[in-house]
């Protein structure tokens, strides 16, 4: 069995640049080459990527508890249902000196009120926030400072 010389990396970048397998043994060059039949696409998904749960404590008995759900999406779009509000928007999740940061832009809010009961329409609006995620990364906080000292929010992932 004859062994090609053929690299990791060559693969790569011939994945990259959809090009053709360079043989260098002679034998193995007059043999036909194959048509491309599949695009291969790769990307990194941001370790947030997926739906989490915001459980919000009961703060009137006559409300009961309420749960957000937020998704965050692998194209940078983030979608938020709490009760019959509905909104979506674009997120930017970086490094910094500290822990990462979120930063979320809402695109759009239907308006309607969220299960707590309040009703407010946040378009336009910015949150960030910087994420400390536990170790098995189930956890994601929000926290307002870089350092995670000062973090209100605990979010539980529901689908990775």
């Amino acid at each position: 069995m004859e062994l090609l010389n053929i690299t990791f990396a060559s693969i790569l970048a011939m994945v990259a640049n959809n090009a053709d397998i360079e043989i260098d043994n002679p034998a193995q060059a007059s043999k036909p080459r194959y048509e491309q039949v599949a695009k291969v696409s790769t990307y990194i998904l941001p370790t947030i990527s997926g739906a989490w749960r915001l459980d919000l404590p009961e703060k009137d008995p006559k409300q009961p508890a309420c749960q957000e759900v937020y998704k965050f999406d692998r194209d940078d779009k983030m979608t938020g249902i709490s009760g019959q509000e509905f909104s979506y928007g674009k997120y930017a999740y970086a490094p910094t000196d500290g822990l990462p940061a979120l930063a979320i832009r809402t695109i759009y809010d239907n308006n309607a009120p969220d299960c707590s009961g309040k009703q407010i329409d946040q378009s336009g609006e910015t949150l960030v926030a910087f994420v400390k995620l536990s170790k098995d990364e189930r956890q994601m906080q929000w926290c307002g400072d870089p350092d995670g000292k000062k973090c209100d929010m605990t979010l539980y992932r529901i689908i990775p």
